[in-house]
């Protein structure tokens, strides 16, 4: 009889442990020591739910680790999206069903929205503040909205020191102001800076600063506006000018850009390319679960089979370290993978990835290939990385918990381990 599905999780669970339950009951009565014996040796896990979780995670693991190196063996690097020409200046974002059916595109950005700009007079930075000391208050105007600050000035406070307590308390109101001192120290000069966070010419993102009690705000400077708020002006496909208060803009047909910076007079091209978010994603998916297999394995120094299992992982990805860490992917002292980002975007824009992958992987030989092989037969054949000792094997020979009759082993009527459909 082969067994081919009917069981959750739970249920094997429950059965396992009726069954157990039921070993203790005989031996609390000493009926059945011969034939269901105790296995007390130490390091060895009893038959519950150690073992079972065991078995759970390298069978969930070992299958996830196949699907994404199937993936990465092509289908990852065919899936097609709209990609920006120059992320510096434009991304893009496709929200569409088929890029395949999305034409190219030329965007040329002659401006960016930005917020207002003020930014405060440039002062010696250690030298005595020359303002009142004492309590000092001053008022934002924002939204129709007036903000009473106020800022404490000591003694021997420097300009540094003053810039540096109004920058906290604006950042501190929440208003949609972002306050930097900026320092030159070539020069040792300091400098307010307050800038809108909210771009785009809507009368309701102006701000003003103003003194309330005291002068900080006039002998700081916080209040000259040195740039005004402004919207975005780009043309699409050499069309006329549009304008936008934001930097987000909907291009049509499912792709939206974001402006970062201006053209400079030439065109950025939107056009389909591979998926870059999809294939990070992926290679991410296989770190994990390689990382999860390796784990489970290593996590059970009782069991040969288990140990054997985290020498073969830690083998393959050994053979391949100098390669994987070209493209961002290393390991820490452990024998886990672990992600450079910064490389692996770099390596996946350059293609490396892809060479890495799916080229070794379509040629039978390589990590993908090596490692591919090993996932699949651990997820297929689950029994043959557990020993039988996880469950408790007696000391006189009979199969202790996993002696009930073919429960776990159905070898000896060719259909292979109950363990290989429990999950």
């Amino acid at each position: 009889m082969r067994v081919t599905g009917g069981f959750s999780n739970a249920g094997i669970s429950n059965l396992y442990s009726a069954l157990y339950q039921g070993k203790v009951a005989m031996h609390n009565n000493r009926l059945s020591r011969n034939l269901f014996p105790t296995n007390n040796a130490q390091g060895q896990s009893a038959f519950g739910v150690d073992a079972l979780q065991y078995i759970n995670d390298i069978k969930t693991a070992s299958s996830a680790l196949s699907g994404a190196l199937k993936e990465l063996s092509g289908p990852a690097f065919n899936q097609r999206t709209m990609v920006s020409s120059n992320d510096d200046v434009m991304t893009v974002n496709f929200t569409g069903k088929n890029a395949n059916n999305v034409g190219d595109m030329s965007v040329q950005i002659d401006q960016i929205a930005m917020g207002q700009l003020n930014e405060g007079s440039r002062l010696s930075s250690s030298a005595l503040y020359q303002g009142n000391r004492g309590t000092n208050r001053f008022a934002i105007e924002t939204g129709g909205k007036t903000t009473q600050l106020s800022i404490n000035v000591s003694a021997g406070d420097s300009n540094r020191d003053v810039q540096n307590k109004m920058a906290t308390a604006i950042n501190n109101a929440g208003l949609g102001l972002k306050a930097t001192v900026e320092t030159d120290s070539k020069t040792n000069v300091s400098m307010l800076r307050i800038e809108s966070t909210n771009v785009g010419t809507a009368e309701k993102n102006a701000f003003t600063i103003r003194d309330t009690m005291g002068n900080a705000a006039a002998q700081t400077g916080a209040g000259e506006v040195s740039r005004e708020r402004q919207d975005a002006i780009y043309s699409v496909n050499g069309g006329p000018q549009q304008t936008s208060q934001s930097n987000m803009v909907n291009l049509g047909n499912g792709v939206s850009a974001t402006f970062k910076a201006t053209s400079g007079g030439q065109d950025v091209k939107v056009s389909r390319g591979s998926d870059s978010s999809h294939i990070r994603s992926v290679v991410e998916s296989m770190i994990r679960n390689y990382n999860s297999l390796f784990s489970a394995a290593a996590g059970n120094p009782s069991d040969p089979k288990a140990q054997s299992l985290a020498s073969r992982i830690m083998n393959i990805g050994g053979a391949y370290s100098r390669a994987l860490t070209d493209i961002g992917v290393g390991f820490d002292s452990n024998g886990r993978m672990t992600i450079d980002s910064s490389k692996l975007g770099q390596a996946i824009d350059s293609g490396r990835v892809q060479s890495f992958f799916a080229e070794s992987g379509g040629r039978n030989f390589g990590f993908s290939a090596n490692l591919g092989r090993l996932a699949d037969n651990v997820s297929s054949n689950t029994s043959n990385f557990v020993s039988n000792s996880i469950f408790g094997s007696s000391p006189g020979g009979n199969m202790g918990y996993s002696g009930f009759g073919n429960l776990i082993n159905f070898n000896s009527f060719g259909t292979g381990s109950l363990l290989d459909y429990m999950f």
